[in-house]
C-alpha cells in the first residue's frame, strides 16, 4: 500500500509540475527546475507524510492524485468539465474526506498564475475568477454533503455511536472552543507539529512577501496571494468548529502547502522581469534551499517514526514474552484483554520526538490498543472490562513515565495492562 501511495504522491507532482508548465512555458532551465522543486514542495511537505502513515495510505494518496486531476480538468477545459470535476472530487473525498481542502488551494494558486501569465485586463481576469471560484465552491460544498449522508447512512446501518461533532450549545461553549481551536493553530501553524523549527512558515511567507515587492509585483497579484493565505487557514480552522479533527497535519495540509504555492508564485513572477537579474537569483536560491530543507527534515522525520515503531516493537515483544511465560506457569490460555490510563498518559514515548501520528504510541491510542496488543501477541483477544477491585488494588493513582512489566497484571485467562 505505501509502495503505491508513493507512486501516487510522485504522479501527483509530476501532474501539477505539467500543468503549470502548460499555463507558463518556461523556456530557461532553471526555471524548470525550480518549478519542479516548488510543485515537489507544495505536494510532498510535512503533513503529507500522514497520509503515507496508515494501513489504508494508498487510498489516501489516491485522492491527493484526483485532487491533482481535478486541476488538469479545470485547465484543459474539456466538454462536461463541471461534471468531470465534480465526479473526481466525489472519489477523491471518498478516498479520504480530510484531503479535499486541498482542491481550493491548488484551484486559486492556478489562477493566480493565469493572472500573472495572461495579457488579459485585470477586470477580466477578475470576472472570469469571481465566476469560477463560485462555481467549483458549489461543487466542493455538494460533495462534502454527499460525503457527510453518506457517512451518516453508514454509521446508522453499523449501528455505530462513533460522533465526531462539535455540539456548541451556548457562547460560553463557543469561547472554550475558540480557545481550543487557537490552540491547535499554534501546534499547527507556529510550531508546525515539531515537523520543521518553529515559525519555519511564517518566515517563508515573509520572505516570499519581501520577494514579491522586490520583483514589483502587481498588487492585484499580491491581493490574491494574500486571499490565498486567508482561504488556506478559513478551509482548516472552521472545521475544527464542526468536528473534533485535533492536531492532525493530514487534515490541515493547506497549511504546509503555502509553502510550496508561494514558491510557485514567485517563480512565475520571476520569468516576467527581465532586468532584476539579481532578485531573480534570490528566488531560485530560496526555492532551491527551500527543496533542501523541506526533503532533510522529511528524511529526518521518517528516521524518528522508525525510532518509535522500534520502542513499540521492543514494549510488544515484552509483553507477549510475559503472556507466554504466565501461560507456562499456570496452564492458563490468555484470551482475554483490558486496559486503563494512568493519571498522565504519554502520546509520545519518552525520548521520542513530538511528530503527531507520525511517532505517537500505538499501545498508547485508543483506536489502536487493543489492534496493537493481537499484533505483537500474535492473537486475538477479547476486550473485557476492568474490575474496580483490580484497578484500585493494582494501577490505582500510578503515573509512570516508561513502560514496566509491573503494569501487566495477569488473573486467569485475562490480562490487564496500565496504558502509561
Amino acid at each position: 500500500m505505501d509502495f503505491i501511495a508513493i507512486v501516487f504522491i510522485a504522479t501527483s507532482i509530476y501532474l501539477i509540475n505539467k500543468v503549470i508548465e502548460k499555463i507558463v512555458k518556461p523556456e530557461k532551465i532553471i526555471t524548470k527546475i525550480c518549478l519542479i522543486a516548488a510543485s515537489f514542495l507544495l505536494i510532498l511537505n510535512q503533513f503529507t507524510l500522514e497520509y503515507l502513515l496508515f494501513p489504508e495510505s494508498a487510498v489516501m494518496c489516491l485522492g491527493v492524485l484526483l485532487n491533482v486531476v481535478a486541476i488538469k480538468i479545470m485547465i484543459d477545459n474539456p466538454k462536461h468539465k463541471y461534471l468531470k470535476i465534480f465526479v473526481t472530487l466525489l472519489i477523491a473525498a471518498l478516498s479520504y474526506q480530510g484531503l479535499l481542502n486541498m482542491f481550493p488551494v491548488m484551484a486559486i494558486l492556478i489562477y493566480i498564475i493565469k493572472l500573472i501569465n495572461d495579457k488579459k485586463d485585470y477586470k477580466s481576469n477578475l470576472k472570469e475568477f469571481i465566476i469560477e471560484m463560485i462555481k467549483l465552491a458549489v461543487i466542493v460544498v455538494v460533495v462534502l454533503g454527499i460525503c457527510m449522508i453518506i457517512i451518516k447512512i453508514g454509521t446508522t446501518l453499523l449501528d455505530s455511536d462513533q460522533d465526531r461533532t462539535i455540539k456548541i450549545k451556548d457562547e460560553k461553549a463557543l469561547g472554550f472552543r475558540a480557545d481550543t481551536v487557537a490552540d491547535y493553530m499554534d501546534e499547527l501553524w507556529n510550531k508546525n507539529m515539531h515537523t520543521l523549527p518553529d515559525h519555519t512558515n511564517t518566515i517563508a511567507l515573509i520572505i516570499s512577501f519581501v520577494l514579491l515587492i522586490l520583483l514589483k509585483t502587481k498588487k492585484e497579484v499580491i491581493l490574491r496571494y494574500i486571499l490565498l493565505i486567508i482561504i488556506s487557514f478559513v478551509m482548516c480552522v472552521l472545521p475544527m468548529f464542526v468536528f473534533n479533527t485535533g492536531i492532525a497535519g493530514r487534515v490541515n495540509n493547506p497549511l504546509m502547502m503555502l509553502w510550496g504555492a508561494s514558491l510557485i508564485i514567485l517563480i512565475i513572477q520571476s520569468t516576467k522581469v527581465t532586468d532584476k537579474s539579481k532578485i531573480n537569483n534570490m528566488v531560485y536560491c530560496f526555492v532551491i534551499l527551500s527543496f533542501i530543507f523541506n526533503n532533510i527534515f522529511i528524511m529526518q522525520n521518517i528516521t524518528h517514526h522508525i525510532a518509535a515503531n522500534k520502542v513499540d516493537d521492543n514494549e510488544g515483544m515484552i509483553i507477549k514474552h510475559a503472556i507466554e511465560n504466565h501461560e507456562k506457569e499456570t496452564g492458563n490460555k490468555v484470551t482475554k484483554f483490558s486496559y486503563v490510563y494512568d493519571k498522565n498518559p504519554q502520546q509520545f514515548a519518552t525520548g521520542i520526538k513530538p511528530l503527531g501520528s507520525l511517532t505517537e504510541r500505538k499501545l498508547a491510542c485508543s483506536w489502536s490498543i487493543v489492534q496493537a496488543m493481537n499484533y505483537y501477541c500474535d492473537r486475538k483477544f477479547e476486550r473485557v472490562k476492568m474490575p474496580t477491585n483490580i484497578f484500585i488494588d493494582k494501577f490505582m493513582n500510578k503515573d509512570d513515565d516508561a513502560f514496566y512489566e509491573e503494569q501487566l497484571y495477569f488473573e486467569k485467562d485475562t490480562v490487564y495492562m496500565l496504558v502509561y
